[in-house]
Formats: C-alpha cells, structure tokens, sequence
C-alpha cells in the first residue's frame, strides 16, 4: 500500500494542522524533560508568559498557549458563542453526550430527532429515555433529502407536523449530518417555538464547527456538542460542549454537578478542567490527558490566524463538491446530493455496478487506500468524501478519477 496521495475524511478525522503538530511535539517533548514540574504547573496555569524566553524559545510550539481560559475563549470566537457562557472541555464527546441526554429528559417528555443523526448519540438518548420513562420520536428524512427530493419549506413542515402530532417538547438534531446533509436548525427551532412548547434543544455540530457556519450569538439552542478532533484538525480527540443560552445556565450546572457528584458522568479532563479555572485541588484527583489541549490550542491559532470564515471555506468546497461530482457521474459513480439549501463539504457516492455495492464497506475503503485515497466507506457501494476548502489541483482531479474509475 502506498503513500495517501488525497486525504478526503476528515468527516471521521481531520489530519493535523501544522500548529497542531507542532504543539504536539513539542508537548511531548516538554513532558519528557519536564514531566509534571512545579515549572509545568505554572505553565499550565498561567501561559507560555510564566516562563522565561529561553524556555519559551525552547518550546516555539506552545507559545500561543495562554491558559485553559484564552483557549475557550478563541473557541467561542469560532463558534460565535456568547462570551459570558461557559464551555465544556472532556476527553471524551461521549460524556458530554450522557450529559445532554440528562438535560434533554430533565424538563422534557418525547425528544423529536431525525435518521440522519449519527446513531451512537441516539442510542445514549435512547437509553437514557428508557431510564427516564420517557420518549424518542424519529422523523425519517434521509431518503427525501439524499435524493434530492426535498427543499427546506419540505423538511420544516414535515418536521414541524410531527413534532406537534407526537406532542414532542424537545429536539436533538444534528447542524451537519455525518452523510453531509446540512440542517437549517435555527429556522426549524424558531418554527417549533412559534407552534409549540419547546423545552430543551441540543445540536450535535461534530460535522458543523469549522466547516460551515457555526454561529450560535442568537441563541437558539441550550447546548451545542462539538469536538477538536474533525474539522479544527487538532486529531487528539477532545470533546467540546458550549452553553447556548443564559436561561439555561442554572439548569445545565445543577445536572452537571450532579452526574459528577454520583459518579455517573465520569471524565477526567471535564473534572480537572473545572478544578483548574476554579483554583481547587483534589489530592486524589484521576491523572489526566492533557495532550489534546495544547493540540487544540495549535489548531485553533491556525484557525484564527488563516483570516478567512467558515462561510468562505463553504463555499470553496460547495464549489469543488460539484466538481468532484461531474467527474464521479462519468466514473461510475451516482452523486447523492441534497437539494442546494442542504449541502456540505461532505460529498456522497454510489456505485452504479453491483459488484462494488456488493464489497464490504472495509474492503471497500481498503481499496480506495491501495490507490492513494482516504475517504470513508459505507456498505452498499457508498463512500463518504470530505471535500478540501482550498482549489483542487488539475493533478489532484485526475487522481481521484482513476481512482474512481479503477474501483467503479
């Protein structure tokens, strides 16, 4: 197996910022001549600032880190997110989903969500409402979008009729699926506030932060789950859950705490996080991972620093999608794309012949690998392509191509 020559998954995993790397590396070498120092310590707590310039020269790739606090705050920065709410950093994305499925059952009784949420986060709800004695309603969407048969007035009415019919009272809902289908979730949750009760609303943005427009300064959600790990490009997994709403600040704090207290949300960077930027100790605290934060803090630099919105790389790879596509419709492969309201980066392909559809999704993505590829792969002949936010190159063009030609 050779080189990847094109790396189209960072749906599943984003490769490395430079700045991510290069924090990584050098964290790594600071925990092997530091390891957990009195002078790690107050690099932690206080920035790159508390140390003295030949240290801060010996290190380059942690200058920007300032403390636990400026990371979160240039992470609302990019996700347009009320200064004054707070943010949650786990090393888990799974914990904070535990949480909000806590928060969802807490004042709500049937949670409306969508087929096209990625379905491990909907078994935690789902298993959580069966604790609750309560109800998960499902609006099945995938197959009108995917093929383009449905617009956004389709989908807000078809959505808002069962949420109103089922007597739902909250909403899990994902900004950007992970099949790439982009959700207009602030109009979906306008539109069931002006026809019912809506209670507690959380958006799965895993697929949405860094990719298209994340933009929460409206309000219109109490709780919004990301992680660093997709499109950021820090790779050291690391889960991010940011308030949505002051109203919901108390709520969201008195759950919180109280998972913590008995045990039943359980992550250790969650619990330390809180300790550093509180000033409290615990002696017996679990020992943390704490690689991703200085990853993150790289990739968020690089983020800030590369000037250009969410909304303009959109449309870079809204551009390079539809070229991807015509050449994949002359290859062998059948695009599924939504109508235009709905599109992503992320790009869908079938494959026309039955041979390929027959080829386990492995397999599948094993091939694709063997011809300088990384994408993912799912069963039936479908591979999942997240699109660069830059122009493709002539070259870049025709290699996938062939790929696609040699596997179709």
């Amino acid at each position: 197996m050779g080189p990847t020559l094109l790396y189209l998954d960072t749906a599943r995993l984003g490769r490395m910022t430079p700045g991510a790397r290069q924090a990584h590396l050098d964290f790594t070498r600071l925990a092997g001549e530091e390891g957990g120092s009195a002078l790690f310590d107050h690099f932690l707590r206080l920035g790159v600032d508390a140390w003295p310039g030949a240290l801060r020269d010996r290190y380059p790739g942690l200058s920007s880190w300032q403390g636990l606090g400026p990371l979160k705050e240039s992470l609302r920065t990019l996700a347009g997110s009320d200064p004054g709410l707070p943010v949650l950093v786990a090393n888990r994305s799974t914990q904070l989903m535990k949480l909000a499925a806590r928060l969802l059952f807490h004042p709500c009784c049937n949670i409306l969500v969508t087929d096209v949420g990625w379905p491990a986060y909907h078994e935690l709800l789902c298993a959580e409402a069966c604790r609750a004695s309560r109800s998960v309603t499902t609006v099945s969407v995938r197959e009108c979008l995917l093929s383009g048969q449905a617009g956004e007035g389709d989908l807000i009415d078809l959505i808002r009729s069962r949420f109103l019919r089922e007597r739902c009272d909250g909403l899990f809902l994902p900004a950007v699926s992970h099949l790439g289908v982009r959700l207009p979730v602030e109009r979906l949750v306008r539109t069931l506030e002006e026809a019912g009760e809506v209670r507690f609303v959380v958006i799965d943005g895993a697929q949405d932060f860094c990719h298209t427009s994340a933009d929460l300064r409206n309000e219109y959600c109490d709780l919004y789950l990301t992680g660093s790990h997709k499109w950021l490009g820090a790779y050291d997994p690391m889960g991010l859950g940011f308030y949505g709403r002051r109203k919901s600040l108390g709520v969201i704090e008195t759950v919180l705490g109280h998972l913590a207290a008995t045990g039943n949300l359980d992550d250790p960077l969650l619990r330390f996080s809180k300790h550093l930027e509180t000033g409290a100790t615990d002696g017996w605290s679990e020992t943390v991972n704490l690689a991703s934060l200085f990853s993150c803090q790289g990739a968020v630099t690089d983020a800030l620093e590369a000037s250009r919105q969410p909304t303009g790389c959109l449309s870079l790879r809204l551009a390079n999608a539809s070229a991807v596509a015509a050449v994949a419709s002359s290859a062998g492969w059948r695009p599924l794309v939504p109508t235009e309201g709905f599109r992503t980066g992320i790009l869908l392909l079938q494959a026309e012949r039955d041979r390929t559809r027959k080829m386990s999704a492995g397999a599948l993505r094993e091939a694709f690998c063997e011809q300088g590829v990384a994408l993912t792969a799912y069963d039936d002949g479908i591979v999942r392509l997240s699109i660069p936010g830059g122009s493709w190159q002539p070259s870049e063009i025709n290699h996938l191509q062939a790929a696609l030609l040699s596997l179709a």
